[in-house]
């Protein structure tokens, strides 16, 4: 029995360690590269989940029976008076928002009009926004007068409590 008793073998045990070292490195990276898609992932369906609430608020405020319809800014065809839409105070927009019922977000608009007619947006409720806002627009007709109703850009920002 010669064969059991030989003890020249070589023992590949320090061998395996590199490849080993080379396996778990390969798995850290696969893990951190996992980690890095899901938190992606999740910060874009956090990102639609607001446009949809901003389009939400936007579509409820242009809605003639809507908030901005009670004040007399939104006019049958979804024209915006410009001139009832300048009037519109602190507490309206306060009154606008405990009126519009949507809960959870803040929310402000402006009202861009060609240069033409107007040289600056009329901005309603955006004073105290907060970093993460998401705007939403909408061409809309804006009424100025009797004579004349000129295209105009409304648009909602929308920001978290």
């Amino acid at each position: 029995m010669p064969f059991l008793k030989d003890k020249r073998g070589i023992s590949e045990e320090f061998t395996s360690l590199p490849a080993l070292m080379v396996v778990m490195v390969g798995f850290a990276i696969f893990f951190a590269l996992i980690a890095g898609v899901y938190t992606s992932y999740n910060e874009r369906m956090e990102a639609v989940d607001r446009y949809e609430a901003a389009n939400f608020v936007l579509e409820k405020l242009m809605m003639v029976d809507g908030p901005l319809g009670e004040k007399g800014v939104i006019m049958p065809g979804g024209v915006i008076s410009l001139p009832k839409f300048s009037s519109l105070t602190a507490d309206d927009m306060a009154d606008i928002r405990g009126n519009s019922s949507i809960v959870g977000v803040k929310f402000g608009f402006k009202l861009e009009v060609s240069a033409k007619y107007n040289d600056s947006p009329v901005e309603k409720g955006i004073e105290d926004r907060q970093k993460d806002t998401v705007a939403v627009s909408k061409e809309v007709p804006v009424y100025l007068n009797d004579a004349q109703t000129v295209p105009g850009i409304f648009t909602v920002m929308v920001w978290k409590e």
